[in-house]
């Protein structure tokens, strides 16, 4: 009943938690004070909490130390959805100024976020290091890695890395994902991350306790929902589809405002990348 139990409060945190981001970065744009502020009031619940359950080891405190973490890892994602912390080069491929590197160009793009995200995880090692309880801190590098290569596989190459999740803000980061090919990169991502699901759920049904059952089966919860998405990559399916409740009222009001205030769209000189990438 543990194990059951874990895995379905991980998938609802997985699922409600991202909708919620979501329809806080595309209120951004209107409310961008009061995101904010509700954003980094989340986040420094989730630091206290990790904090406050780092001593104990129960069951209860690993559920806490887990929806701590989100909480964190929900103010990075917001703050990058709703383009406050970036990177210093927010056009399309291409477009002036033009970089030496298209790695280079890309990373731009990304690179504050990208720091503030190791910065987070040198901080957590830090203040966790002598800590009881490490489901949170375990959760968060888990998110990170994760993240990683999902952002290397639609550098690389994936036939359906394009998302319509993606703000209209941010829209200029699909002129970096390349959809022409899958690369090698994903099946060996895959692999890996089969390796470590299998890991975890063996962690999880060798525990001697409940507080690590809870622990590693929270894990092993979210490693498998990190593994469908790299699915999604490579997959026909619009994984937007599962936050429709969350981004169906956000972009009616995007359209509206769209229509009497048109955006400026960038492009991207026709290449063969660039008319790959349209085709996605």
């Amino acid at each position: 009943m543990t194990f059951l139990s874990a895995v379905l409060i991980a998938s609802l945190a997985w699922w409600i938690a991202t909708g919620l981001v979501l329809g806080l970065a595309r209120a951004g744009s209107r409310r961008f004070k009061t995101v904010m502020a509700l954003a980094s009031g989340v986040a420094l619940l989730g630091l206290s909490g990790m904090i406050a359950t780092a001593d104990i080891s129960t069951a209860a405190s690993a559920y806490l130390a887990f929806f701590s973490a989100l909480a964190l890892w929900a103010w990075h994602e917001t703050t990058f959805l709703i383009g406050l912390v970036t990177g210093p080069r927010r056009v399309a491929a291409g477009e002036a100024p033009r970089e030496k590197t298209r790695f280079r160009a890309a990373f731009l793009t990304v690179r504050d976020h990208e720091i503030a995200l190791f910065a987070t995880v040198l901080g957590l090692l830090w203040l966790m290091s002598d800590a009881v309880n490490t489901t949170g801190l375990l959760t968060f590098c888990l998110l990170w890695v994760m993240r990683i290569s999902t952002k290397l596989n639609i550098y690389l190459g994936a036939r359906h890395a394009i998302s319509d999740m993606l703000p209209d803000r941010l829209s200029y980061l699909k002129s970096y994902f390349r959809t022409d090919r899958t690369s090698g990169w994903f099946y060996l991502s895959l692999c890996g991350s089969a390796v470590l699901l299998a890991w975890l759920v063996a962690a999880a049904a060798t525990a001697a306790t409940d507080h690590a059952a809870v622990k590693w089966t929270l894990l092993a919860s979210f490693a498998a929902l990190a593994l469908i998405e790299h699915l999604f990559l490579v997959l026909p399916v619009r994984d937007s589809a599962l936050w429709g409740w969350a981004m169906e009222k956000a972009n009616k009001v995007s359209s509206e405002k769209n229509r009497d205030h048109p955006a400026v769209i960038h492009t991207t000189p026709e290449t063969k990348t660039s008319r790959a990438t349209a085709r996605a």
